[in-house]
C-alpha cells in the first residue's frame, strides 16, 4: 500500500517539466517561425538583386546594341534602354521599400537568439539543474528577445522614414 501511494504521488519534477517542455514548444515555434520568415525575406532579396543585375546588364546590352544596329532603329533602342531602366528603377525603390536584407538579417538575429536559449535550456535540462526560476527567467529572456525584436525594426522603419524625408 505504501509503494502505490508513493507512485500516485506527483514526482517533483513535474511541475517543471511541463513548464520545460511548454518553453521548449514555445521557442520552437519561434524558432521555425523566425526561420521560415528569414528564409522568405533572404530569396525576395536575392531574387530582386539578380533581376536588378539582369535588368541593368540588358540595358547596357541594348544601348550598345544601337552601335550596330541599322540607322533607322536608333528611336526603338533609345525606348528599350528607357523602358529597361525605369523596371531597374522600379526594382530597385521596391527593394528598398521592402527592405527585405534588414529584415532578413535581423530575422536571423533572433533566430539565433533563439536558439542560443534552446540550446541552454536542453544542456541545464540533460544535466537536471533545471529549476523553475530557470524555466521562468529563460522565458523571460525569449519575451525579451521578442520584444526588443519589434522595436529594433521598428526604429529600422523609423530610420527608413527619416531618409526618406530628407532626400
Amino acid at each position: 500500500m505504501g509503494m502505490l501511494m508513493a507512485s500516485l504521488r506527483p514526482d517533483k519534477r513535474e511541475g517543471p517539466m511541463k513548464s520545460i517542455e511548454k518553453l521548449r514548444e514555445i521557442l520552437e515555434q519561434d524558432i521555425r517561425r523566425f526561420d521560415k520568415e528569414s528564409q522568405k525575406h533572404k530569396r525576395l532579396y536575392r531574387r530582386a538583386q539578380t533581376a536588378v543585375i539582369g535588368l541593368t546588364a540588358t540595358t547596357a546590352v541594348v544601348a550598345g546594341a544601337g552601335l550596330i544596329l541599322p540607322e533607322g532603329s536608333g528611336r526603338f533602342v533609345q525606348f528599350t534602354v528607357l523602358t529597361l531602366a525605369s523596371f531597374t528603377t522600379a526594382v530597385t525603390s521596391w527593394l528598398e521599400m521592402r527592405r527585405a536584407r534588414e529584415l532578413w538579417q535581423h530575422e536571423r538575429e533572433v533566430y539565433y537568439a533563439l536558439k542560443d536559449i534552446l540550446r541552454e535550456v536542453d544542456f541545464y535540462d540533460a544535466m537536471g539543474a533545471m529549476t523553475p526560476e530557470k524555466v521562468e527567467a529563460y522565458f523571460r529572456q525569449a519575451a525579451s528577445i521578442l520584444g526588443s525584436s519589434s522595436q529594433k525594426w521598428a526604429r529600422i522603419q523609423q530610420k527608413r522614414l527619416e531618409e526618406g524625408s530628407q532626400g
